[in-house]
């Protein structure tokens, strides 16, 4: 994959993610996600995938864990947003 070819991957990877992991409720492999992309016509090597998603969750839009030695989990990276914190009232009127 060339350097100018890497941008359109990162957002199709991250826009198929976000579909296999039906918006960030279920975890999936790398696996899944070549597999699906390649079911799609784009051909992507694990390596290419791994450094795809070392960017993501650099980004701060995922979440690697390993679940296996050779196999790792994605998950979406839940936002701040929805973790709203009520806001304290101030009863000195």
């Amino acid at each position: 994959m060339s350097i100018w070819a890497e941008s359109p991957y990162l957002n199709i990877v991250y826009d198929e993610i976000k579909r296999l992991t039906k918006d960030g409720e279920i975890p999936v492999s790398e696996r899944e996600i070549i597999s699906s992309l390649s079911r799609q016509g784009y051909e992507m090597s694990p390596a290419d995938l791994i450094k795809i998603l070392i960017k993501l969750e650099i980004m701060g839009l995922i979440v690697v864990s390993s679940s296996t030695k050779e196999d790792r989990l994605i998950k979406l990276k839940k936002s701040m947003e929805q973790f709203e914190i009520p806001h304290q009232v101030d009863n000195e009127s």
